[in-house]
């Protein structure tokens, strides 16, 4: 069963944990998904069957859409509502508009240190690790995109904001960060992934649905639907299943992946490089 399915994953389960139901309900070989969602979070939750969870990576690239709930005044060691409050400050200061202004500030590049609380990897070992062991440790600062961010409701101490990112994004370093830049402290009391990039909540799927058998699978070519395509012919079909890189004619662009395709399958992933030689990626068919 080598595809791809939308699951909207339930609050208080984590993503490998929801993946092996899946992988459990369809008896299938291999499971994997494709970006993290926090055990307390809900959303999209692309998780790749079989044959698919080798295109993981090119999935988990994609900008990812959020509805935040924030609560003003109290910030936890976690950057959420399941840690420990560790401050409480007031935050009868912030207003509407202010808001609306400060969430403006972070779209476009925007540098924001990892949670100490997240799967982070600092000298090979997640962060959370550290945390957990009392051990005291500086993560370090990444660089990551705002592509629109908006605000949805304000309610104090709620607030409510839709923020559509990049990839390696981590809301919770968000929401910490806007509420020092208003003048107070935050952290995240729920938080909804409702897409990854055109899988949305909309077209996602629960674990009744799947286990029902109500569910679709998207093709390992219709999940990789934002990159350019080129049909092999006979020749460079035997060579891309035997991984050996050949020259193309034609203008493919140069230095990103390309779905190799022959008879509406994909059968490998390169990219064109130097000399408009395809170097093969990954195989992700044989030759039958």
């Amino acid at each position: 069963m080598d595809g791809v399915i939308n699951l909207y994953k339930p609050a208080d389960i984590t993503s490998h944990r929801a993946v092996q139901k899946i992988r459990t309900i369809l008896n299938v070989k291999k499971a994997g998904h494709a970006g993290t969602l926090d055990p307390f979070a809900e959303g999209v939750l692309l998780v790749c069957l079989d044959r698919a969870t080798r295109i993981s990576e090119y999935l988990t690239a994609l900008p990812k859409e959020y509805i935040v709930e924030m609560l003003l005044g109290v910030r936890t060691d976690t950057y959420d509502i399941t840690g420990t409050v560790v401050e409480r400050r007031d935050y009868s200061s912030v207003k509407e508009e202010e808001l609306h202004s400060l969430l403006k500030q972070f779209v476009g590049l925007y540098r924001q240190v990892p949670p100490i609380y997240s799967a982070k990897k600092k000298r090979g070992i997640p962060l959370y690790r550290y945390a957990r062991k009392g051990i005291a440790v500086e993560a370090e600062p990444q660089d990551v995109f705002i592509h629109e961010i908006e605000l949805l409701d304000f309610s104090p101490p709620l607030v409510r904001f839709k923020v559509r990112c990049s990839r390696g994004t981590y809301i919770r370093s968000l929401v910490d960060d806007l509420g020092e830049r208003a003048g107070t402290v935050a952290t995240v009391r729920r938080l909804k992934r409702t897409a990854v990039g055109e899988f949305t909540e909309e077209d996602s799927m629960t674990m009744e649905m799947i286990s029902e058998g109500r569910y679709r699978l998207y093709t390992i070519d219709e999940a990789l639907y934002f990159l350019p395509e080129y049909r092999l012919s006979e020749r460079e079909l035997y060579l891309a299943v035997h991984g050996t890189g050949f020259r193309i004619e034609g203008d493919i662009p140069r230095n990103i992946p390309v779905r190799l395709k022959t008879d509406g399958r994909v059968v490998a992933i390169g990219t064109v490089g130097e000399g408009n030689v395809m170097k093969i990626n990954k195989v992700l068919l044989s030759e039958d």
